[in-house]
């Protein structure tokens, strides 16, 4: 708390700033890791992991009030859903290419009913709100954007391979244009987060591009909740 409160205020030199950051960054990342992989042994612990990516940048921001950095504004709104829209369709392309099979599930409207409320209010905040709204401007701030889209996106993309996503993921993650596709989605959230400086894009482009799955019959949620 004394260390939040001195970042804040600045009672830091510049140096001692960065690598605090950083320390609680790498200490974030590795608890949130850790729950994941676990989580693939016990799945109820999947729902800490939920909790922790929604619930940590929401109190860092209300501990620092670094709400702005984060994205955690009004401003230039419909700026971002553009930009949400845009990499929600960037990133639904890239799913289709890969994708091994393709087929409109003949439920579609019960798949969509339970599907986008999920993607919306659920998958996709928990990691945009993590990896972008508090990883990569955390990162940003003492490396700069372009270093913090990288390596939180780097860091995105390997935490689908300790996540029980790595089990169930419509995308192929064990092979190379997997893992490509996973990082090059990820950097579209993050790029449209980094030029509208709203959580609301990557959050937006995220739930769009798991729709997108969930119309092409890659994502079944009436028979995962069977």
């Amino acid at each position: 708390m004394e260390g939040l409160s001195m970042l804040n205020n600045k009672g830091m030199s510049g140096k001692d700033n960065s690598r605090f950051r950083f320390l609680v960054i790498f200490i974030g990342y590795v608890i949130f890791c850790g729950l994941s992989q676990l989580s693939r042994v016990v799945y109820p612990f999947f729902g800490l992991v939920v909790l922790m990516g929604i619930a940590l940048p929401l109190v860092w921001g209300r501990l620092t009030g670094e709400w702005s950095l984060m994205g955690f504004s009004r401003r230039n709104l419909g700026e971002s859903l553009l930009w949400g829209i845009g990499a929600g369709v960037v990133s639904g392309i890239i799913g289709l290419l890969i994708l091994e099979e393709r087929s409109v599930a003949d439920n579609l409207l019960q798949q969509l009913l339970i599907g986008v409320p999920f993607w919306l209010l659920v998958i996709s905040p928990f990691q945009e709100f993590f990896f972008r709204g508090w990883m990569q401007s955390g990162l940003g701030k003492v490396l700069g954007e372009w270093w913090g889209l990288i390596i939180a996106n780097a860091c995105f993309t390997l935490w689908h391979y300790v996540s029980p996503i790595a089990d169930a993921a419509p995308m192929p993650l064990g092979t190379v244009i997997g893992a490509a596709s996973t990082f090059v989605a990820g950097l579209a959230y993050g790029y449209a987060f980094m030029r509208s400086k709203s959580v609301v894009a990557p959050w937006l482009g995220h739930a769009i591009s798991g729709v997108v799955f969930v119309m092409v019959g890659a994502m079944n949620f009436i028979q995962a909740m069977r």
